[in-house]
């Protein structure tokens, strides 16, 4: 298993079999594999540390191979450039053969986790994922005893996983979902690496930017530095012995998008004894003599790690020799490449690439790992080797192309949704749905009227959708057992059962009917009631409706028939006084009710809550409340298959509820 952020590939192939010629073999193949992907390296920038190669004899389990190890660090794209590159190689190269992995061993599966088959897991990966022909390759597991002549039954070595994918590349090809999922992965590049750069305004010391402009790679042991710094790095700092301020110039620095994001992320201070001091942040160069004091700050730490005495007293250690015959071959697959773009030999263009190559492959000379004391040695080497004017470097400040714009740094909770969309192979324009606020409310009426037991309640999803099938005579007798009562005979029974049972079932009947009637009553006076409290102000109510108007009371008979004569009749006696009628409210309740008419009249402006629109704006407030964590509205809205993801959504929803 590889360390933490480190990807470690291998190049094997089976065309070499003798040990003898095995290292020179290796060695002149790592100089043909880096001049063909040197177009793509040589103005690359990696986090930490450079795609290399090294040549590794074999024994009996182990073939002749290449093997390197990338420190990416936390820039993941290092780790997929890596990928594409053996890819490149295994598509150019016939019968190459590559294998990448790093700490979480077999990354490429993770990202094709969905599609993989239900036996490939961790533990039956190993040595059986590699690279060949630019596809992915998947050697599987034996199934029949004819498999076994040629499927290894446990975990393969590297050797027999090579024979196996060379001998039958066709059954070890791997799907054609998984191999989608890897292609869409890498179809960014080459185009990537490019838009991967990002340049901006820096006031640095002249030196670092002559360093800087010769090896814009260096950017990043510099970043890292200031990024990774400690109290003690910073005692460094306090009187700058190499990068002083007064020596600062304007230049545009290249960084990557990873390097840019870790420099401006973080809050930093000079100390008061340094010299830097930053204008005012309203100050419109704020940001490019920020960025420079942070760079000084990590060249400063990352160069007084250099213990060579030559390089600080300003002399120049560079005694690397780079052998004839294997640079002449490096730039002769250089110019097969086009590296050169037809400049010709001597120009100015064609040194400037040729330095660049040369370079880079005396940076390739060795396989060890990048140190800090290494790097700090190599700008102070760039240094005082190049010549500069601190004048002339003012005066190109005017000519300097104009920054990039670094709005990619502050992305909205929509342009992430669709990024990890678009990770998982889905096309954020055919997830955009709309979203209908009567789903919630159906799907939690639908969740009440499910059936509810011991194990929890059924949503409306998990349902079947046969009926409930009841046993009544196996309840019955499971209820008498129970509480002990005697079991119902059927030799007891009158003869007359049946009628008294239908008059037990009209009674019941109309029973049923006035409990119902009262029960609204009932429920429209408590509704009435609460109306007039806070609790009842805070539900959402619908809107009135206007109500018919009420009819005329029917007059008496006897007044709408024509009057007629009569005899005259002694006047009627005078009524009896009656007591006055206490207010409604002294009068005691004697378990009459309102009618519904009474109700109305009683308060004209009630308005009847509106169930649906206050259960929806109720789980719409608690999820707003958990931003993107789980909760319990999170939970009960997927498990109905409402899913609430885009906060847009939401904000268009709430208005509308709050209209009703």
């Amino acid at each position: 298993m590889a360390p933490q952020g480190v990807a470690a590939h291998q190049l094997g192939t089976c065309a070499l079999q003798d040990d003898l010629k095995a290292q020179e073999y290796l060695e002149e193949q790592k100089d043909i594999f880096l001049a063909h992907l040197s177009p793509l390296l040589v103005d690359y920038i990696w986090q930490k540390e450079p795609f290399k190669l090294k040549a590794v004899v074999g024994d009996e389990s182990t073939p002749h191979h290449l093997h390197g190890c990338t420190h990416f660090g936390d820039n993941i794209q290092d780790e997929w450039f890596v990928v594409y590159l053996l890819c490149q190689l295994t598509q150019h190269f016939s019968g190459l053969v590559a294998k990448v992995s790093d700490n979480d061993e077999e990354f490429l599966l993770i990202e094709a986790a969905d599609v993989l088959p239900e036996w490939l897991n961790p533990t039956t990966s190993e040595n059986r994922i590699l690279i060949k022909d630019g596809e992915l390759h998947i050697i599987p597991m034996p199934t029949s005893s004819k498999d076994l002549d040629w499927l290894p039954l446990f975990t393969p070595t590297l050797q027999e996983a090579i024979q196996a994918i060379h001998q039958h590349s066709s059954e070890t090809l791997a799907s054609a979902e998984i191999r989608k999922v890897i292609k869409q992965r890498l179809e960014c590049y080459p185009e990537k690496i490019t838009q991967d750069f990002h340049s901006a305004y820096c006031y640095i010391p002249a030196g670092l930017a002559v360093a800087l402009t010769q090896r814009p790679s260096l950017i990043a042991a510099g970043v890292n530095a200031f990024y990774y710094r400690d109290p003690d790095d910073l005692k460094a700092c306090r009187s700058f012995r190499y990068f002083r301020p007064g020596t600062r110039v304007m230049t545009l620095v290249k960084f990557t998008r990873c390097l840019y994001a870790q420099l401006v992320q973080q809050n930093f201070q000079p100390h008061r004894e340094s010299g830097w001091i930053l204008p005012s942040s309203s100050n419109p160069k704020h940001k490019a003599h920020e960025l420079g004091m942070k760079l000084a700050h990590g060249f400063e730490i990352l160069c007084s790690k250099c213990t060579n005495p030559n390089l600080q007293n300003g002399e120049s250690n560079d005694n690397r020799n780079i052998p004839d015959v294997r640079l002449q071959r490096f730039i002769s697959t250089l110019t097969d490449k086009g590296y050169f773009k037809g400049e010709l030999e001597g120009s100015v263009l064609y040194n400037e690439h040729l330095a660049k190559a040369k370079q880079y492959f005396k940076d390739n000379l060795d396989h060890t790992p990048c140190n800090t004391e290494q790097l700090g040695c190599t700008v102070l080497d760039l240094i005082h080797q190049i010549p500069y004017s601190i004048e002339e470097l003012r005066l190109q400040e005017r000519l300097l192309p104009p920054e990039d714009d670094d709005s990619w740094l502050y992305v909205s909770p929509q342009e992430v949704d669709a990024m990890i969309l678009k990770a998982g192979g889905k096309d954020p324009s055919r997830c955009e749905k709309s979203f209908d606020p009567n789903q919630v409310s159906n799907s939690m009426k639908s969740f009440v009227d499910t059936v509810s037991d011991y194990e929890g309640a059924e949503f409306p999803k998990e349902c079947l959708e046969d009926d409930i099938n009841f046993d009544s005579t196996g309840f019955i007798h499971a209820m008498n057992k129970v509480f002990e009562f005697d079991e119902i005979s059927s030799d007891s029974s009158s003869e007359m059962d049946e009628y008294d049972w239908n008059s037990s079932d009209e009674d019941t009947s109309r029973t049923s009917s006035n409990s119902r009637s009262e029960m609204k009553s009932y429920l429209k006076e408590m509704d009435l009631e609460l109306s007039k409290t806070t609790l009842g102000k805070s539900f959402e109510c619908s809107n009135k409706k206007s109500k018919p108007p009420r009819p005329p009371p029917p007059q008496k008979i006897s007044e709408s028939l024509p009057k007629k004569s009569a005899p005259s009749r002694p006047p009627p006696p005078p009524p009896p006084k009656v007591q006055p009628v206490p207010p409604a409210e002294s009068v005691p309740h004697n378990g009459s009710k309102q009618s519904p008419d009474d109700i109305d009249d009683e308060d004209e402006g009630f308005r009847p809550v509106n169930i649906d629109v206050n259960i929806v704006k109720n789980l719409l407030a608690s999820h707003n409340v958990q931003p993107g964590q789980p909760g319990p509205a999170t939970n009960i809205l997927s498990s109905m298959g409402v899913d609430l993801h885009q906060g847009k959504k939401k904000e268009m929803f709430m208005n509308r509820a709050g209209s009703k």
